[in-house]
Formats: structure tokens, sequence, C-alpha cells
């Protein structure tokens, strides 16, 4: 979506929901809505408009947004997926802070995984999972990694891949 067009495409809304699986679990990002907003010569808008839970603060505080808040978002998702967890709670806390509270203190989010998934041969790529949530969570969007580089990762921790 931000290196595969001529076009850059900014979607400004990446959440579970925009997320389809095709017959063979293939992803395929859907709902451009609000990536039609914007103008193409524009990165700022002039209101915020999306899913706040899957929001970039950055974009929130500046109105700017960029590829970068997209992976912000892909991080929040992420997160969602290891944990079991949607991203803001029925209490009103937040999984992205909670999540974000026990990396820094354990170097690990082990404590936040779903139980079921996480069996010892599946913590390492948790674990790696956590790492690329982390970088995509970053409040510096200079230090948030391209998205061309999650997914290469993602695809290294493919155990189909592996011979």
């Amino acid at each position: 979506m931000h290196s595969k067009t001529n076009t850059k495409i900014l979607h400004g809304d990446v959440k579970p929901a925009n997320i389809l699986l095709d017959d063979k679990y293939v992803p395929k990002i859907s709902d451009f809505g609000i990536s039609r907003l914007i103008a193409r010569d524009k990165q700022h808008t002039g209101s915020i408009i999306g899913d706040m839970s899957y929001m970039d603060p950055v974009y929130l505080q500046t109105g700017l947004l960029t590829e970068k808040s997209d992976v912000y978002s892909f991080g929040v998702v992420i997160l969602e997926l290891i944990s079991r967890k949607k991203a803001t709670h029925s209490d009103g806390g937040s999984l992205v802070n909670n999540f974000l509270e026990a990396y820094k203190k354990e170097k690990k989010a082990t404590p936040l995984f779903e139980e079921e998934i996480a069996v010892t041969e599946d913590l390492d790529i948790l674990d790696s999972l956590a790492c690329i949530v982390v970088e995509c969570l970053n409040l510096d969007v200079d230090q948030r990694p391209w998205m061309t580089n999650v997914a290469e990762r993602l695809l290294i921790m493919d155990p189909s891949r592996k011979s």
C-alpha cells in the first residue's frame, strides 16, 4: 500500500475490520474511505476521522497523516492478535499503555499473551512480534519502522517458509 503503487496511499484507518483474508488467508486491506478524503497533495486533515483505538497519537495531536501513522495502527492490530484483547478495554484502560508498561518492565510481553497461544514452541515468535509492536507504537515517528521492514520481518517468522 505504501510501496507497491505509483501513487502513495495513506490508509488512515488500519484496524481488524479493514483487513480481510482471502481463501488462502492472504490479508487484503479494505475500506480506503478516509484515504479518499485527504487531498492528494496534502497530508494534513482538517478533522480527525477513524477509530480512535487504532489511531496514531501524533496524528491526533498534529492532524498530519503519514505512512508511519498506518504503521502505528498496524502495531495495534498485531497487539490485539497476540493478546486476544481489544485495543480499548471496557473499563477505560488502554491495551497499548498496559502492553508498553509491561514490556518496559520485563523487556518481554509474555504476561500479556493469551494463555492458549503462549505455548512454549511459539514464545520466540510471540516475543519477536511483541518487539515489532513496540517499534510500531513508538511515539517518535522517526523511530518507527517502515511497513516494508515490518512485512519482511513477518515473512521471516513464517514457519511454512523455513526448509
